[in-house]
């Protein structure tokens, strides 16, 4: 998880992974899942880093397990927030959406949510709103080696980084936890699979290798690329069935 002068690392969060860049400055992408705030503290004790050291809090989307800390983790670090403008309205609310699957276990997911899943969030100003299709991290001051990647489909605001050695730290466009799916691949949970896929290609063609969710164990890129073209197929199946 190294490259000259910038390091990353993972630390989890409740269910939820969150990753810190390393370079002319820190960044935390997103705040965890609701009540796990210790796990957040424990994670950057063990790496030797203080709290204070991070600059800004990225966030990849809106979802309770996404902002659950934030508030908590901001007062901590004092760091900046940024987020981009379709999600901001989750973390300022502290109300955030759940997002419909579009599998069975997804449908089934989102049915249990609605029912069982309603944590307290509390509201958090967004100091930095996101609103360009792209934005590179080295240019913007930050001194990290890459870009900030608008990629709507799990949620309208998703974004990804997509480091310059081609790691993209995927938010939930990309899934590999046990109780999401058995196997590393797209989401269970989106707003709009098409963008998903859509997005998955603009990474692809900007250099994607390697995939790092929040959900679970990184991946090669080459598991998404299967996992486009059996969603192509079942789609073009489908509209073969019902022109």
């Amino acid at each position: 998880m190294q490259h000259p002068s910038f390091e990353f690392h993972r630390i989890p969060v409740g269910i939820n992974n969150c990753f810190l860049l390393r370079g002319g400055t820190t960044i935390l992408i997103d705040a965890g899942a609701p009540g796990h705030v210790k796990d957040f503290m424990h994670g950057m004790d063990r790496l030797g880093i203080s709290l204070r050291e991070i600059d800004l809090i990225l966030l990849t989307h809106g979802h309770a397990d996404h902002i659950g800390c934030l508030r908590q983790i901001q007062h901590l670090t004092g760091a900046r927030i940024a987020m981009h403008e379709a999600d901001c309205h989750w973390a300022e609310s502290g109300s955030p959406g759940l997002p419909p699957g579009v599998t069975l276990w997804g449908r089934l997911l989102h049915g249990l949510g609605r029912v069982l899943y309603r944590p307290y969030i509390h509201p958090c100003e967004v100091h930095y709103v996101i609103t360009t299709a792209r934005s590179s991290l080295m240019g913007l001051g930050y001194g990290i080696p890459g870009q900030v990647i608008h990629t709507p489909g799990h949620s309208a605001g998703s974004v990804c980084i997509l480091l310059d050695s081609g790691e993209v730290f995927a938010g939930d466009l990309a899934m590999n936890a046990w109780f999401l799916r058995s196997t590393p691949g797209l989401p269970v949970l989106a707003e709009d699979m098409s963008l998903v896929i859509q997005s998955w290609k603009r990474l692809i063609r900007m250099g994607a290798r390697h995939v790092y969710p929040a959900h679970g164990t990184d991946f090669p890129i080459a598991v998404i690329r299967r996992e486009i073209d059996i969603w192509e197929a079942k789609h073009m199946a489908f509209q073969n069935k019902n022109p």
